[in-house]
């Protein structure tokens, strides 16, 4: 019965969000019959203030068509960037909606001991970081057209697919790496752990770790910083796991935090 009423409330509260992010996004990025910053703030109220919107504040709002962008007086990073927000397909626009969404929702369940769905947050920001690498392609793209310099979002667009990449290897090696398994065997007898947040159901590795090794003469060398969810009868817990291997030894956990 715990379980349902967590799962309602998760989904009434992701409901809300994604209504306040997409009522703040349509007030912001268009012309408005009212005024614009007391329905910013009703729409954050709450269970009541995205209802209040859906109700009342969305027929207050007038669309804008997109060839404003310019409007015969130069380029306007203001109204570039409303315009290609504008011109994202739903699906994108609710895939925003939905990130922010999740990254709330995994502060919040953090913030108030709700035991379910913890890895929301680290999803909420994998698919945010995947909605704004889309934006910036469609940014150069549309630049490229307007022969606007685009320097800095072809810059920033491969940062974000960088880390996109670096954070997918993370989430496939490291839970089918040897240090992973020292690891996970090391909490499952630590005692203290278990007496703290009960007997352990499972475990869900997050992207912000690392694993390397290097080999000489000697041996091979490793280390791996490995950012877990851990997930009890009674509490979760997330933990950074410290795991090092030198030639005389095997993968050995060298600290926890």
């Amino acid at each position: 019965m715990t379980a349902v009423f967590g799962i309602l409330f998760f989904l009434i509260v992701l409901g809300s969000l994604t209504t306040t992010f997409v009522a703040i996004f349509q007030i912001i990025n268009n012309d408005f019959n009212g005024s614009k910053g007391l329905w910013i703030i009703i729409s954050m109220i709450g269970i009541i203030g995205p209802i209040l919107y859906l109700t009342k504040g969305r027929k207050l709002i007038t669309k804008r068509d997109y060839d404003e962008i310019n409007n015969g007086e130069g380029f306007s990073f203001k109204s570039h960037y409303s315009g290609l927000i504008r011109d994202l397909s739903m699906n994108i626009k609710i895939a925003f909606a939905a990130a922010f969404g999740l990254i709330i929702t995994g502060y919040l369940v953090r913030g108030f001991d709700i035991y379910v769905f913890w890895e929301s947050k680290p999803i909420g920001y994998a698919i945010l970081f995947i909605c704004i690498a889309i934006l910036l392609r469609k940014d150069i793209t549309k630049r490229k057209s307007l022969k606007v310099k685009n320097a800095w979002s072809h810059i920033a667009f491969w940062i974000i697919a960088f880390m996109l990449f670096v954070k997918t290897l993370i989430t496939i090696i490291l839970p089918n790496s040897d240090a992973y398994k020292v690891a996970k065997n090391y909490l499952k007898n630590d005692t203290q752990l278990t007496s703290e947040i009960g007997e352990l159901k499972g475990f869900a590795v997050l992207p912000s770790g690392g694993i390397e090794t290097s080999s000489d003469s000697n041996g091979t060398y490793g280390a791996a910083s490995i950012a877990l969810i851990v997930k009890g009868a009674e509490k979760y817990k997330e933990l950074i796991i410290y795991v090092e291997k030198t030639p005389e030894t095997d993968w050995t956990v060298t600290g926890i935090e």
